[in-house]
C-alpha cells in the first residue's frame, strides 16, 4: 500500500500580485459603504467575503488507498480515484478528468487540486498518473 500524499493550500500566502487584487476589493467595499450606506456596505463585505473565501483560508489535501480528500472550512469532499480517467498539469495545479478525451463537460466533472510547489505538483502528478491512467481498463 502506497504512502499517504498530504498538503495543503493558502493562495494568500503565495500569491502576492493577487493579493494585491483582493486589497482593492476591501477598497471597493469601503467605497460602497461611503456611498450607499451600512446596510449596503455590509452586505457587499458579506459577499465578496464569501465569495474569496477559498482564497483566505487553508484547503487540505490528502490521497489514500484510491480515495482523495479535500477538506475546506466548512465541509469535506471525498471522492474515489477510480471515477477519473485522465490527469492534466497546469500552473496552477493538476485537473483529474472522468474522460479520457477532452469533452466540454470535463470542467463541469472534473477536480481540480490546487498545488502551489512546483516539485510537489510533478511528484502528485507522476503518482496520480501512476494510480489513474496506469490501471486503465479501456472504459470511456
Amino acid at each position: 500500500m502506497p504512502e499517504p500524499k498530504e498538503w495543503y493550500s493558502l493562495p494568500i500566502r503565495d500569491k502576492k500580485r493577487r493579493t494585491k487584487f483582493l486589497l482593492l476589493f476591501a477598497l471597493s467595499v469601503g467605497i460602497f459603504w461611503f456611498a450607499f450606506g451600512t446596510f449596503w456596505g455590509l452586505f457587499s463585505l458579506l459577499v465578496i467575503g464569501l465569495v474569496l473565501l477559498p482564497f483566505y483560508t487553508k484547503t487540505h489535501y490528502r490521497i489514500e488507498e484510491g480515495k482523495i480528500y479535500i477538506k475546506k472550512p466548512f465541509y469535506v469532499l471525498e471522492k474515489d480515484l477510480s471515477y477519473y480517467k485522465k490527469v492534466l498539469k497546469d500552473r496552477y495545479g493538476l485537473f483529474l478528468s472522468p474522460f479520457k478525451k477532452s469533452t466540454p463537460l470535463e470542467d463541469f466533472r472534473g477536480l481540480f487540486l490546487q498545488v502551489d510547489d512546483e516539485s510537489l505538483r510533478n511528484e502528485l502528478f507522476e503518482y496520480l498518473k501512476g494510480v489513474i491512467e496506469g490501471g486503465d481498463k479501456g472504459e470511456n
